[in-house]
């Protein structure tokens, strides 16, 4: 194999895990923000525990189509004949395991460090989807905490000095 090619390949595999990973993550947004309010209202919270866990389920399941669409185009090129094997060297190299135990033929190797690639920029990106859904789901449920202390007149105590000592009026 040219290395040309091989790159090439490389770039599409990239493309590729980009484009499943694109619409994982719009799923798991477009969910969170349309059905989000409902469980906001909740007022069982093993119900908004049980939805973070299915739009989670939804984020591995992305990675889970990443890692099966690399396995396929490796077994495709014949650079690994069995797909289970495929499928194994797919999901080390993607998460950076690199136990280093199943190789690609030597052309062919240039492509693990374009799957690596593929599985960073997924795993950074899914963070970030994480950190936004983890954030407005506190911001949400910890609202009225903050409104309170803002407004000790809805019944809520200005907060205490951390010494013990109580606040001085003025």
């Amino acid at each position: 194999m040219h290395s040309f090619e091989e790159i090439l390949l490389g770039i599409f595999v990239i493309l590729g895990s980009v484009c499943i990973h694109s619409l994982g993550m719009f799923l798991v947004m477009h969910r969170f923000e349309l059905h989000w309010p409902r469980y906001l209202s909740e007022r069982k919270e093993w119900r908004r525990q049980l939805y973070f866990l299915f739009l989670v389920i939804l984020i591995l399941a992305t990675h889970l189509c990443e890692i099966l669409a690399i396995a396929g185009t490796v077994r495709a090129i014949n650079a690994i004949t069995d797909f289970r094997t495929a499928f194994y060297f797919a999901g080390e190299t993607y998460t950076t395991l690199g136990y280093g135990d199943v190789l690609l033929p030597t052309g062919w190797r240039q492509l693990a460090l374009f799957i690596a690639m593929s599985g960073l920029l997924s795993f950074g990106w899914t963070t970030g989807v994480l950190v936004s859904i983890v954030g407005k789901t506190y911001d949400a449920q910890f609202s009225h905490l903050r409104q309170q202390r803002r407004d000790p007149a809805r019944g809520a105590h200005p907060p205490e000095d951390p010494s013990g000592r109580p606040p001085q009026t003025e």
